[in-house]
């Protein structure tokens, strides 16, 4: 395998990673009493205090010392969106409404990516995205089926959705564009760029929570010590590993590999709150596995045999 496939595996790998970690917000958040934008500033915190503490321990300091570009800003502030304001949708609408709008996301991102970025839109990769696409909406309940009314497509539509939903569709918006935004620059080396993505989203969040305040009253001990386990795995160790990943990997590869996220959600709330898994969300599972593999495999085996040996030559792969 040459250094190229080995790199998309790396990429493949921690874009997985990153999307099971992130899974679990939605478990942890059951035990938090506080609103999700407190929650989603401390994921970010918790990153900012985690990736301070490789740099000082590392004397790295002086790597922060880079050429400012907008897509660093931009990427800071896209991450404290979507992650804001998902967990805020969840509070407001139904959990299906809220994980399908934000998932619109790596869609965006894949066409943006193509139109402005020319990243390469294989057949495979619209196939693949197709198929975990679709695997989502069964996961998550907006495809269903019963005996009774057969087979039933469509978001829960009422009116008291209506701001909640909103609020979903632009945390969708905000992933999107994150994900494309890390295309940009993806010359800084990983540790900075999270450390400027953190450091972007806690003043976003920071904002945010100053115009309104947060109610943490209700919080409790409990709610104390889950909060800190949750932002410390949901949110260093998640949006570190994403940074890593949308460095290595094209849009819509990083979309394919983004609905396992989904995936890892339902297996937690079958563990923890035994919550059933109907035969359509076992469909949706298998097909957001087939559609990530059949990525994986064209990234790093098939499309390589296609190009010809005097193109590798050219590229430097081979001699």
């Amino acid at each position: 395998m040459d250094n190229e496939s080995k790199q998309k595996l790396i990429g493949f790998a921690t874009m997985f990673f990153s999307s099971s970690l992130m899974g679990g917000i939605g478990a942890f958040a059951r035990f938090i009493e506080a609103p999700g934008i407190f929650i989603s500033f401390n994921r970010s915190f918790a990153g900012f205090i985690g990736m301070t503490l490789i740099f000082l321990f590392a004397r790295r300091f002086h790597t922060l010392k880079i050429k400012f570009t907008p897509a660093i800003l931009f990427s800071g502030i896209f991450l404290g969106l979507l992650s804001g304001l998902y967990v805020m949708s969840t509070q407001m609408t139904t959990l299906s409404n809220a994980a399908f709008l934000i998932y619109t996301g790596p869609v965006y991102s894949t066409v943006l990516a193509t139109i402005f970025l020319k990243e390469e839109f294989t057949k495979v990769t619209a196939f693949s995205l197709l198929a975990v696409l679709v695997g989502c909406l069964m996961i998550i309940g907006i495809i269903s089926y019963n005996a009774q009314d057969g087979l039933i497509i469509g978001l829960d539509l009422d009116p008291k959705y209506m701001v909640g939903n909103m609020v979903a569709l632009a945390s969708g918006v905000a992933y999107g564009l994150y994900l494309f935004v890390s295309r940009y620059r993806t010359d800084v080396d990983t540790n900075v760029r999270s450390y400027y993505n953190f450091t972007f989203a806690i003043i976003t969040l920071g904002i945010i929570m100053l115009i309104q305040p947060p109610d943490l009253s209700g919080m409790t001990t409990r709610g104390w010590t889950v909060l800190v386990i949750a932002a410390t795995i949901t949110g260093f160790g998640a949006f570190y590993f994403l940074t890593m990943a949308a460095k290595i990997l094209l849009a819509g590869e990083l979309a394919t590999i983004s609905y396992q996220e989904t995936i890892m959600a339902t297996l937690l709330g079958m563990v923890l709150f035994s919550e059933p898994l109907s035969l359509m969300q076992g469909i949706g599972g298998l097909l957001i596995i087939g559609g990530g593999v059949s990525q994986i495999f064209y990234s790093t085996v098939t499309k390589k045999r296609k190009i010809k040996p005097k193109a590798l030559a050219q590229r430097g792969i081979i001699t």
